[in-house]
């Protein structure tokens, strides 16, 4: 199984799970706190690595429609993920969500350079099933 393949069936699993827990992000995502929401993750034991970089998830409300929101911290510098630029490793989890889910309902990226991160939010809404 590929890294790709891999990471897709984890980022299913950890999407399903979260299905499952009461925790939900209740802030703006205008000015998401990406620092306080891995560390609150990371106490609940709900920080992963996936594709060398950390992803979260929380239940989230986007539109007025349940949803995910699920949280890359993509590390600027990293030695470790095979000399990827950070653009390539950016693109990565977008080809990897993507097939798991096909669209998305909201992307974005945003680097803060003191944190020596890009932080990539996407929220995908729940198919409610009939």
């Amino acid at each position: 199984m590929s890294d790709k393949e891999i990471a897709q069936r984890k980022i299913k699993e950890i999407f399903d799970t979260t299905l499952d827990v009461d925790e939900k992000y209740t802030g703006n995502l205008s000015d998401l706190d990406y620092y306080g929401l891995l560390c609150k993750s990371a106490s609940k034991d709900r920080l992963f690595k996936l594709l060398g970089n950390n992803v979260c998830m929380f239940n989230y409300q986007y539109n007025g429609c349940d949803s995910v929101l699920m949280l890359f911290s993509i590390p600027i510098n990293a030695k470790d993920v095979g000399g990827k630029h950070v653009s390539e490793r950016v693109m990565d989890i977008v080809e990897s969500v993507e097939e798991c889910f096909t669209t998305v309902d909201y992307s974005n990226t945003r680097e803060v350079k003191e944190d020596k991160f890009i932080y990539m939010v996407i929220i995908k809404k729940i198919e409610k099933e009939n």
